[in-house]
């Protein structure tokens, strides 16, 4: 199906996601640095420094970070993407809370396709993602947190992708379905 069918097909959702984006790029600089913001960008830099040929010094730095039972899989791209734009300082915390949002937004989104799928109504699902966004302790937390709304949200998307892979029973969905599970697990 192309992008425009899915488009018409889902204009609510299209619509919603466009209004809380804007919404969320207006809050941008409102938005507060979390505690353990370092902490998580040095999982990140450790992962991504043993990625690139760093051998065992970046595998200790990996062992002995703070956090270091957190995955690296959302931090070490966040830090490659700083890197390749050459962010620093604030520029560094605005780009980050911005993924953190849209990564956020996706959950919605899944939400909305879990439910529409689930019940078979646009209304119901349209309710239930707005539930899902307008909770006060989410929203907050889906610009500086790279742990607990970006959790939440990658849920919402392996709920969606388990129900899909269960209802198509193809090798493809199940092996978006693993990918999904492992992020999230990695996460």
């Amino acid at each position: 199906m192309s992008v425009v069918r899915r488009l018409r097909r889902h204009w609510a959702l299209a619509g919603v996601l466009a209004l809380f984006l804007f919404a969320g790029v207006q809050a941008l600089d409102d938005s507060m640095i979390s505690v353990d913001s370092g902490h998580q960008r040095a999982i990140g830099r450790a992962a991504l420094d043993y990625l690139a040929g760093g051998g065992e010094r970046a595998l200790n730095q990996v062992h002995f970070a703070h956090d270091r039972y957190y995955g690296a899989v959302l931090e070490a791209p966040l830090i490659l993407v700083e890197r390749i734009l050459g962010l620093d300082g604030r520029d560094i915390h605005l780009g980050r809370h911005l993924l953190m949002h849209l990564l956020f937004l996706g959950g919605g989104a899944a939400c909305y396709l879990l439910v529409l799928r689930l019940f078979g109504s646009r209304a119901l699902a349209l309710a239930a993602m707005a539930l899902f966004l307008l909770h006060p302790r989410l929203y907050v937390t889906s610009f500086p947190d790279s742990k607990d709304a970006p959790f939440l949200a990658l849920f919402m998307v392996a709920l969606y992708l388990i129900h899909r892979a269960f209802r198509r029973e193809t090798l493809a969905a199940f092996l978006l379905c693993g990918v999904g599970v492992g992020l999230l697990v990695n996460l």
